[in-house]
């Protein structure tokens, strides 16, 4: 039986800080196989994002060997490591300004 995933101390923070900034958050760290701790959703966009806290030894160690495995074959969008408020909102300005920049492809 997997036991239940232990919540980064800084998980609530950074999920107040992408919510507070207008986004939609649902957390799955505790669907475990290496499955990013957040699904968060900004502009019509789902992303994922790998919580960390640095303040860890284990935060600071970076990915587990599941969350190696899971972003080596994710075919999706790049999966956001984050470890904390301020790099939530960098994020969150990225992805808008990449969401508002024009597509290149036909004309």
């Amino acid at each position: 039986m997997r036991r239940a995933a232990k919540r980064d101390g800084n998980h609530g923070e950074i999920v107040a800080a992408f919510r507070g900034l207008g986004c939609t958050v649902f957390e799955t760290d505790r669907v475990g196989e290496g499955f990013p701790d957040l699904v968060v959703g900004c502009m019509g966009i789902n992303h994922l994002v790998e919580v960390k806290n640095p303040g860890t030894r284990y935060g600071r160690k970076g990915l587990n060997g599941g969350q190696s495995a899971f972003n080596a074959e994710w075919r999706g969008g790049k999966v956001q490591i984050v470890v904390g408020p301020m790099e939530a909102a960098a994020v969150v300005f990225n992805w808008r300004r990449r969401a508002s920049e024009p597509r290149g492809g036909t004309t």
